[in-house]
């Protein structure tokens, strides 16, 4: 068996965001927003990241992109929100794979949170 490749990973945790999102009656007034979770890590290939990229991948874009996500307008479903976070992933880094998790700590008293992880390969994502 041969071993895995190195990587080299990105990550941005405990990201903290306040969105209009969620099918529950009580998601859907502008003056009660969600707060979500997001942890994201972005992977790279080794020799991509010190080769081909020079050591560096700015991820200040990605960063400005999360924080507008607390301006759009309500979206209905947490799968949708993911599919931005992962496009945009895909649209201002070189990642080779991206790997989310998308929560809802304060959605369910009997439960810490609730959502969605993904963990996603460039040549299988489609926008």
């Amino acid at each position: 068996m041969a071993d895995a490749p190195s990587t080299v990973s990105i990550a941005m945790r405990g990201v903290e965001l306040v969105v209009q999102v969620g099918e529950h009656p009580w998601e859907r007034h502008p003056e009660r927003p969600t707060r979500i979770a997001v942890n994201i890590t972005l992977v790279f290939g080794y020799s991509d990241y010190f080769g081909k990229h020079g050591g560096y991948v700015d991820y200040d874009p990605l960063r400005k992109f999360l924080k507008s996500l607390e301006q759009r307008k309500h979206t209905a479903h947490l799968e949708d929100i993911a599919q931005f976070i992962i496009a945009t992933c895909f649209e201002t880094t070189p990642a080779q794979r991206v790997q989310l998790s998308v929560l809802k700590p304060d959605i369910f008293l009997e439960m810490e949170a609730v959502g969605l992880e993904f963990d996603v390969a460039r040549q299988d994502f489609r926008a």
